[in-house]
């Protein structure tokens, strides 16, 4: 996925989704895509959140510092 970078895994996908739609309440673009679940056996069901790749810093503040809070 060239222009992407994952920026977190996670195993609730409403959740992704609702990260996903903070990222672009601030103008980050950002997609959920689903995980292969032959890639990853332990973690069946499980979705990564991706923000292009000029915005993962900023996205990154915007998700883990609000987590801290």
């Amino acid at each position: 996925m060239t222009g992407w970078k994952k920026i977190m895994s996670m195993g609730d996908k409403a959740k992704a989704e609702l990260k996903r739609l903070q990222l672009l309440r601030n103008g980050i673009e950002a997609m959920v895509q689903e995980r292969r679940k032959d890639a990853i056996k332990l973690q069946l069901n499980g979705v990564d959140l991706y923000v292009k790749e000029g915005q993962f810093e900023i996205a990154n503040i915007l998700l883990f510092e609000n987590e801290e809070d």
